[in-house]
């Protein structure tokens, strides 16, 4: 449907508000500067739009109805068309009066209804500022309170009591992580030491072996090499390696041979209970 055509938009019947000012001034609008203005015959061309003149219901009623009744005039002497011409246009007039009534009557009541929602934004703006205001009052601190006291609180008994049983757990969980793994290394010299040379019956083994070529071992390893190179893919030159070390790290191994953990649990006991359960739950 189209949009209704107001019935005073030619000139309105009151003056704008403030509201309506500021939202008009936004526009822009008219001819801007350096731009010459348009010519027409009879009609004047302005750079800014002067406001359409305030023209009150009563004042438009008195010019366009009331002004407009013909006078003197003897219906004796008029006919039946022109009696039926004169009775409408009677008609007409009056309806026309009762529409622009009831239409300020409408604008007054819709201006009453946009001023009472505007009252009660500025009231919901003002106490929105106002409690924004407060609690910033309440909970942001100023330059002052920094000045006058400490800037952090101070901790309670029960808070520095925990704080010193949170250090001495945290110093002591270091210690032991730092002694197990000292205790590593110490197990894989340990066991690295089956292999050192400590008597001249092994040093005379080592030197013969080193210096001495042992074809059988050099055409093994050929070989090896050889299958490792044919084929396809990479990373299998150090396919034992990473083998090796994937194995430590799940079995808690060191090269093969028992870690730390499984000499500690085998030390403690707990190894042999755990064998000694897996064989019952086995046996069930």
């Amino acid at each position: 449907m189209p949009k209704v055509r107001p019935v005073f938009k030619r000139h309105p019947i009151r003056p704008l508000t403030e509201q309506e000012l500021a939202k008009e001034n936004k526009v822009e609008q008219g001819f801007a500067e350096g731009v010459p203005l348009p010519k027409k015959t009879g009609f004047t061309f302005q750079r800014i739009q002067p406001p359409k003149p305030v023209v009150s219901v009563e004042e438009r009623i008195r010019k366009t109805i009331e002004e407009r009744v013909p006078t003197n005039v003897d219906e004796s002497k008029l006919s039946a068309e022109q009696l039926w011409e004169l009775k409408r246009n009677e008609i007409r007039r009056d309806y026309l009066k009762q529409a622009y009534l009831a239409e300020a009557d409408r604008l007054q009541r819709l201006d009453a209804y946009r001023a009472k929602e505007e009252e009660k934004k500025k009231l919901h703006s003002e106490a929105s500022e106002y409690q924004q205001s407060d609690a910033e009052k309440l909970t942001l601190p100023t330059l002052d309170s920094y000045l006058e006291g400490p800037i952090m609180r101070p901790r309670t008994d029960a808070e520095e009591l925990i704080l010193q049983e949170q250090r001495l757990l945290n110093r002591k969980t270091n210690e032991l992580h730092a002694k197990e793994a000292k205790a590593n290394s110490l197990l894989d010299l340990y066991h690295a030491a089956s292999n050192f040379i400590t008597t001249e019956e092994e040093l005379e083994a080592a030197i013969t072996e080193a210096f001495e070529v042992n074809f059988s071992k050099f055409d093994g390893s050929q070989s090896i090499i050889e299958s490792r190179l044919a084929s396809t893919g990479s990373g299998y030159a150090n396919i034992d390696y990473n083998e090796r070390v994937i194995s430590d790290h799940v079995l808690g191994e060191l090269n093969g041979k028992p870690g730390f953990q499984t000499v500690k649990d085998t030390l403690s006991g707990e190894l042999e209970q755990l064998k000694r359960e897996a064989q019952l739950a086995i046996n069930k």
